[in-house]
């Protein structure tokens, strides 16, 4: 059929886009089918999931280079050896998920639904490293600065040859029209569907498939009947492992090279298909997944591809909060129930100044003084511990006090850090508007006021949302953040970020010296932990202790979990923008790196640490872990490298390759996975876990002795 003038055109291109979309919609297909399989399976998001389909790429980049597998080579040993291959894929995959089920969700039955989860990010960090090591093993030795580890965009990717001709398949049928679809676009499509149709058999017509759906619909009843609840979340963990090595195996096919980046994007974009399709429905996962690279081809050429990550991040937030069942599940709501944070720890009953706060107090005041006397200067790093300290005290109001769970919680924190920088700027498309010098107390409420903005928003946004779909939502709007400072150039200054940020004027002083500016960090952390103390033992506080234990509960005895929830997300928020503020103005700089999600993690792990809801646990939690990486790794990897040089030699490099500084993603991951292990445990100590099944509600037990 002939079309004519612009009718041709459009027709041409909106196929062309919907080749391309299919093909790459293909690789989101399967992830997420593996991601909705698992959350089936134990009920929880698997957090590494998008980190073992990266670490699998990065192996499969390697054992076809390692066996020379190209397109010109005899197509017999062509094939088998990308069947070899992908079963080493499928088998490190494999591997992997059943690990992650045997020591990140296995040992936290019983606790928080949110435990497995956190758990899962501290391995998502030590897969990513990994994987960044062995990025730094394929290009052949060559030396990867500590600057392009935490920035994975400097990394150069490398590449595989061309497995299949380059032939458009439209030309080479003869036909006359400007389409290209060639040979690997097919073949993608057509390996997606073959392996999605054999895990759609799997599941709906052989037995393990009918215990997998049994499992996942009702895992008690199915316990009941005699099905092996381990067994079958292990059988499931291994089928998404398959998924995954799938997954990886078209997505290094179709693009020549490993994922460069941390797998949480993409685990991200695998749950929003997932969402959109219904948790649970295996095919509605599939069709889903197609749609999002359909859409993310269109929006790339009609939009701009900077732009295609966020407008998918804020299209999985509206489907949770709109639609959590999805466009192909159940209508109903069924975003998960969310239990207590069991590893916060007990509530203060003294209201008094206790004589450990009084000497964190003491240390915080005469500390100039101390490193005076000691002879060391470290005031500018010590200044920044405070700021991480002030920065956890607004998450463990959240967390710690309401018992939300914020994943973008650095976010705010970029948001007040740029607001500060945007009324401190001389230039740009604000200036004139402020004074020139503002005063820092002005300063920091209008970077509190701009951040609390957003915790309203975000508050309203997780109103109906529970445990791990609230995470999800949080962990959205903290990555679109930093996409969204990158492309607002013109305002943002994009990846420069703001530099030279006017230091803080307070009464009509500069504080140019960095006592001064040690000090005004210090006064406002001392403000925020008499705000904090006040808000523990208020009418509020109480509400926020009933609401975190159980929700419905609260609610029955009249709290207002809405108001709560609202009130808890914006005191959080504008605690973090005015930290942010502060970061700004004494540091004299922002960029988009200060709302990433290994600041969040952090955080998060200075909380769980010190004892969600407990205000000096936190300061503590903060001070160790902020200055485990500030100062620990810095100076001790610092050492290994002067050490290595001074003796020489092969053990002299042996010595310096250490270096604690290019593990610190694998150092923290396994330090969060660690603390919430150690807290978990401690809470099954001093609470009873059941032991036995429960009994059917029409049995009664037939003595009531122990």
């Amino acid at each position: 059929m002939m079309f004519c003038g612009i009718q041709r055109t459009c027709g041409e291109l909106l196929l062309h886009l919907l080749g391309i979309g299919l093909s790459n919609g293909a690789i989101i297909a399967l992830n997420a089918i593996g991601i909705t399989l698992v959350y089936g399976a134990v009920r929880t998001i698997n957090f590494a999931y998008g980190d073992v389909f990266a670490l699998t790429t990065v192996l499969i980049t390697t054992l076809i280079g390692s066996l020379g597998l190209h397109w010109g080579m005899p197509l017999p040993w062509l094939i088998g050896g990308l069947i070899l291959v992908f079963i080493a894929a499928a088998a490190l995959a494999v591997l992997l998920n059943v690990a992650i089920e045997r020591v990140a969700f296995k040992p936290f039955r019983g606790t928080s639904r949110l435990a497995p989860l956190i758990a899962t990010i501290g391995i998502s960090f030590i897969f990513y490293q990994v994987a960044l090591i062995w990025r730094h093993i394929q290009l052949n030795g060559q030396v990867v600065h500590k600057s392009d580890v935490n920035n994975v965009a400097n990394i150069p990717l490398g590449g595989i040859p061309e497995l299949v001709p380059k032939i458009n398949l439209v030309q080479a049928a003869g036909l006359d029209m400007r389409i290209t679809y060639t040979i690997k676009d097919l073949v993608v499509l057509l390996l997606a569907c073959s392996l999605a149709g054999v895990v759609f058999w799997l599941i709906n017509f052989t037995r393990i498939g009918r215990a997998i759906r049994a499992c996942a619909q009702d895992p008690e009843m199915a316990q009941l009947c005699g099905i092996n609840r381990n067994y079958i979340a292990r059988l499931t963990f291994a089928i998404g492992g398959v998924l995954a090595a799938a997954s990886a195996f078209v997505f290094t096919f179709y693009y020549n090279r490993p994922l460069g980046q941390h797998g949480v994007d993409s685990g991200l974009t695998a749950f929003a298909a997932a969402v959109l399709g219904g948790i649970g429905n295996p095919f509605g996962a599939f069709v889903s997944g197609l749609v999002f690279g359909v859409f993310s081809a269109f929006s790339d050429y009609f939009i701009d591809g900077r732009w295609t990550p966020v407008l998918l991040l804020m299209l999985l937030i509206a489907l949770l909060v709109l639609r959590p069942g999805g466009l192909l599940g159940n209508a109903q709501d069924d975003a998960p129930e969310e239990g207590a944070i069991l590893w916060a720890s007990r509530r203060p009953r003294q209201t008094s100044i206790t004589w450990p706060s009084i000497a964190l107090l003491a240390l915080a005041l005469l500390y100039p003084l101390l490193e005076r006397l000691l002879g060391f200067s470290e005031q500018t790093i010590i200044t920044q511990l405070v700021l991480f300290a002030l920065l956890a005290l607004g998450l463990n109001i959240v967390l710690g006090f309401a018992g939300l769970l914020d994943l973008g919680y650095a976010a705010l924190f970029a948001i007040g850090g740029y607001t500060a920088a945007i009324l401190a700027s001389r230039s740009g498309p604000f200036s004139g508007i402020v004074p020139t010098h503002l005063d820092i107390l002005a300063v920091l409420a209008i970077s509190g006021a701009v951040a609390g903005l957003f915790g309203v928003i975000n508050g309203l946004l997780t109103l109906r949302l529970r445990g791990e779909y609230l995470a999800i939502v949080t962990l959205a709007f903290g990555q679109m953040a930093p996409r969204l400072f990158l492309n607002l150039d013109s305002i943002t200054g994009g990846a420069r970020g703001m530099s030279a940020v006017p230091p803080p004027h307070l009464f009509g002083f500069t504080l140019s010296t960095p006592i001064a500016r040690y000090y005004l960090a210090v006064g406002m952390l001392l403000l925020v932990v008499l705000i904090s103390h006040r808000l523990l033992f208020s009418r509020i506080g109480r509400a926020w202790a009933a609401m975190s234990a159980d929700e419905q509960a609260a609610a029955s005895n009249g709290i207002n979990i809405g108001q709560s929830r609202m009130l808890a997300f914006t005191l959080g928020a504008i605690i973090a923008g005015m930290g942010g503020a502060l970061f700004a103005t004494v540091f004299s700089y922002v960029d988009s790196g200060q709302s990433d999600f290994t600041i969040s993690a952090m955080v998060l792990a200075m909380v769980i640490i010190g004892g969600a809801g407990n205000i000096r646990g936190t300061i503590i939690g903060a001070l160790a872990i902020a200055g485990y990486n500030q100062l620990g790794i810095t100076r001790f990897g610092a050492w290994l490298v002067e050490t290595g040089q001074e003796i020489g030699g092969l053990s002299g490099q042996l010595l310096a390759s250490l270096d604690p500084r290019s593990l610190s993603y694998m150092f923290f991951g396994l330090a969060l996975y660690l603390i919430v292990l150690w807290r978990a445990r401690e809470t099954s100590a001093v609470k009873p876990t059941a032991t036995t099944l429960p009994l059917p509600t029409n049995q009664m037990p037939v003595s009531d002795q122990p």
